[in-house]
């Protein structure tokens, strides 16, 4: 593959797919969004990027810069790895140098492709792209020094989909390429059915609302999964699973349950709830500590996971009762109102669109 390929963010993802570009021997350039660190700096100097822990591969990288027209110009593939409140700000600043035949890959989507196309009818651009998101990220993973990237665990599947359809084979040709030997992935026919199908509805909320002393007093020793998810916890979360399969239901699309979604990401065994699968071997969660109650497992995925799939039940008369209390509560006690703040359906541009017409997108 000649293709030259773009990594806009600079987190821990960022890092990770960079170095995983990298190993191949293409071409990447990481674009840094926020200020040049002495990370930046450091980075821009060496130009490499590694992986350790559960894999240990790298290379040299063409570059790191601010500046994302060069970060962009003659890229073939763009990853936009950062997390979802940074997306829009992003899509904006792509928008002057966006060219035909360019493929952009959201990892993870959060309702990315929606708010994407939306921004772009809105400013009247037609560049002839397409937009692919993910369910998740491929790894669990956390920067370790400015040119290293821990990964704790990598997933052996993740889904992906790709706007408009008749892209997905290329699209996904390139990511299976990326990742061939390490990450397989599975391709679905939806933009929605990839949005609807994020872990993390289910896995984030109410440990942190329902741990929530917990974590104010100990908030750098607190382990969200060893910790937060008790056998207790893990039948309300259970119950937010459920309602996340019923609204897929509900817009054609058959979801994977969370725990069956796990086991396929980091490998299977015997548990039959969250709490037994996060204390099993398999569980990628283990050294994961840090947290407080005004992280982003409450600030980003309230309003942007929770709240549209809330909104999209609403739509199509789907009664959701726990995603409900989930939303209600963490807007209690952060003093936000997460629906008014949240990612709507407006936002996303397809407030009078049907459920066949959003499922084809």
């Amino acid at each position: 593959m000649n293709s030259k390929f773009a990594v806009l963010g600079s987190g821990n993802g960022a890092r990770a797919f960079c170095a995983q570009i990298a190993a191949k021997g293409y071409n990447v350039m990481m674009w840094e969004p926020l200020e040049a660190t002495d990370d930046f700096l450091r980075l821009q100097k060496e130009k490499k990027m590694f992986l350790k822990g559960d894999m240990n591969i790298g290379g040299p990288i063409a570059g790191v810069t601010m500046d994302i027209e060069e970060a962009m110009s003659g890229a073939e593939f763009l990853f936009i790895v950062v997390p979802s409140f940074a997306h829009e700000p992003i899509f904006r600043k792509m928008l002057p140098y966006l060219k035909d035949g360019q493929h952009i890959v959201v990892v993870p989507g959060n309702y990315a492709g929606f708010r994407f196309r939306k921004i772009m009818r809105e400013e009247g651009v037609k560049a002839g792209i397409s937009i692919s998101e993910t369910a998740s990220m491929p790894y669990a993973c956390r920067i370790e020094k400015y040119d290293t990237v821990m990964i704790f665990k990598k997933k052996f599947k993740l889904q992906i989909a790709t706007s408009p359809l008749y892209d997905s084979d290329k699209v996904l040709a390139a990511v299976e390429d990326i990742f061939s030997g390490f990450v397989e992935f599975i391709q679905y026919d939806s933009l929605l059915s990839i949005d609807l199908e994020n872990i993390n509805f289910t896995l984030h909320p109410f440990p942190v609302l329902l741990n929530y002393g917990a974590i104010e007093t100990h908030p750098k020793e607190f382990r969200h999964y060893m910790d937060g998810i008790t056998p207790e916890i893990s039948k309300i979360m259970s119950k937010l699973d459920e309602e996340r399969l019923e609204i897929g239901k509900t817009y054609g699309i058959n979801l994977e349950d969370t725990l069956s979604q796990l086991k396929m990401y980091y490998g299977d065994n015997n548990a039959s709830s969250y709490y037994e699968y996060v204390q099993s071997p398999e569980s990628p969660y283990v050294d994961l500590v840090g947290h407080n109650i005004k992280g982003r497992y409450i600030t980003e995925d309230v309003p942007g996971v929770l709240v549209p799939a809330l909104l999209l039940a609403r739509k199509a008369g789907c009664e959701v009762p726990t995603v409900e209390l989930a939303v209600k509560l963490a807007s209690i006690l952060h003093e936000t109102d997460y629906m008014k703040q949240g990612t709507t359906l407006d936002i996303l541009g397809i407030a009078d669109l049907s459920p066949e017409e959003l499922k084809n997108i």
